[in-house]
């Protein structure tokens, strides 16, 4: 005979063994049977034992303490009270069980779907600040993204949550977010790129110097927002972003009255002020 291995033992979920609980109850003994009541009592204590264990521990205590006077009068005496005492009890466990699994359920889906629409939310918000961009610097911008991958899952993404697919919408969608990450810091090279060139005039370099602040500014939010750092590290950020606008506004003003050799000094430092805070969540240029 071929040795086909060690038999594999099934084991009865929990479910299964609900089912033949119940219908072990259809076809109860007579009252009489002590026998029976011995089996009925053991299944619903030994049942109501296993789900009260995987409860929360606010739903669990009072329901254990329960169990536990059952069990005390299970090894003192076993009757035809205790079989139906028991059997109530595991009826009520087994309420509340399934009521907690729907109710986990459904908790569990709102958490996904606060996650994506988190997400699709920075994704709107980036996009509009990338045709910004696109609007100040043309095709090098355009260039940067592939706008048909783009949509595509972006398309896909929503599609899935209407659906109520939102885990997989939010691989879709983070997908698109990161696309636009990769997008910006290519645009980013670029302009570092551009940095070594002569300019005109102030005027001109300030400009650019007004382009780059926004286009750094955009990617410092959307890796603080993709990266999450700690609080201490956010705090740092957020000053230097403040002092960072500040000097930026003032340079804005500069420009305005016609000093752009001011305002061109003003703007850089505005922008060595957002250099330090993308420090902080690991971009350095």
């Amino acid at each position: 005979m071929t040795d086909t291995g060690p038999v594999k033992r099934r084991v009865p979920t929990l479910q299964t063994m609900l089912l033949l609980v119940l219908a072990q109850t259809a076809n109860a003994a007579a009252p009489d049977d002590p026998a029976r009541h011995v089996q009925i009592a053991e299944h619903r204590l030994t049942l109501a034992s296993r789900m009260i264990e995987k409860m929360e521990g606010a739903d669990r205590d009072p329901l254990a303490k329960e169990l536990e006077v059952l069990q005390t009068r299970f090894l003192e005496n076993v009757d035809e009270q205790l079989a139906i005492d028991s059997t109530a009890f595991f009826n009520r466990v087994m309420l509340q069980y399934r009521t907690r699994q729907v109710d986990r359920s459904k908790t569990e889906k709102a958490r996904h779907r606060a996650r994506y629409d988190k997400k699709m939310s920075e994704v709107e918000t980036f996009r509009r600040a990338y045709e910004r961009l696109c609007a100040e610097r043309g095709d090098i911008a355009r260039a940067a993204l592939d706008t048909a991958v783009f949509d595509k899952r972006v398309d896909r993404a929503q599609q899935l949550a209407g659906a109520g697919e939102y885990d997989d919408a939010y691989v879709f969608a983070d997908g698109a977010y990161h696309q636009l990450i990769e997008a910006v810091m290519q645009i980013r090279d670029k302009e570092t790129v551009e940095y070594r060139l002569e300019f005109a005039s102030p005027a001109e370099e300030y400009e650019y110097e007004v382009r780059r602040f926004r286009s750094q500014k955009m990617l410092l939010d959307m890796m603080v927002a993709e990266r999450e750092p700690g609080p201490d590290s956010v705090e740092t950020i957020n000053n230097y972003v403040d002092n960072a606008l500040a000097i930026a506004a003032q340079a804005e003003q500069e420009a305005k009255g016609g000093g752009y050799a001011e305002a061109l000094t003003k703007q850089e430092a505005a922008v060595q002020e957002l250099t330090k805070a993308m420090r902080i969540v690991g971009i350095f240029f």
